[in-house]
């Protein structure tokens, strides 16, 4: 197990070198989702363990890990991405869990795997791999991962106001949320 978190932080340090912006976008995901997941099971909706709120939070950094393969030109672009940009892009979520696949073997990992693959799928079945029953966790993942994409400043536009980012997610503008966790997210950003 140490051995496995070492290659994990090399993973996670190796983001940060690469690509601040990411990384720093992944640490805002996590803290927002730690908020959720206490939430949540202070309210009796939800009931994760101590180790599963700890993998949780762990999948929540390395969501986007996959970014680490994909050209820094198209992370970086200041402009709309073309078509053949925007499939590398999608491709980051497969390439993340690949990535932690290869040093993540046990199953009792199989939740940082899931968030890796599945944190832009949406309940509608609207996503990159086009999944429709994705666990609670990574829908928690996934509303925090647009939320912070929309508040935060990023190379071709400035990041939006809670409220701004707020309505784009409850009018379904980001793919569709349910409003359960959609009410929590409002709870924990206020």
């Amino acid at each position: 197990m140490i051995v496995m978190q070492d290659k994990l932080q090399e993973i996670i340090d190796e983001l940060k070198v690469t690509n601040a912006e990411t990384f720093y976008h992944s640490i805002h995901v996590k803290s927002y989702v730690y908020k959720m997941l206490k939430c949540m099971n202070a309210s009796g909706d939800t009931s994760y363990s101590q180790q599963e709120i700890e993998f949780i939070c762990k999948g929540a950094i390395l969501h986007d890990i996959g970014k680490l393969y994909v050209k820094n030109y198209i992370l970086t672009k200041d402009s709309f991405l073309t078509d053949e940009e925007k499939d590398e892009m999608t491709e980051h979520t497969r390439l993340g869990f690949e990535a932690v696949e290869d040093v993540l073997f046990e199953e009792e990992y199989e939740i940082i795997k899931n968030i890796c693959l599945y944190h832009h799928e949406r309940e509608d079945g609207k996503g990159y791999e086009q999944k429709k029953d994705i666990p609670l966790y990574v829908q928690i993942v996934a509303i925090c991962d647009a939320y912070d994409a929309l508040t935060s400043d990023r190379i071709y536009r400035a990041g939006m106001s809670r409220d701004e980012a707020m309505e784009l997610i409850t009018d379904g503008k980001c793919g569709y949320f349910s409003d359960h966790i959609i009410g929590y997210l409002k709870l924990v950003t206020e």
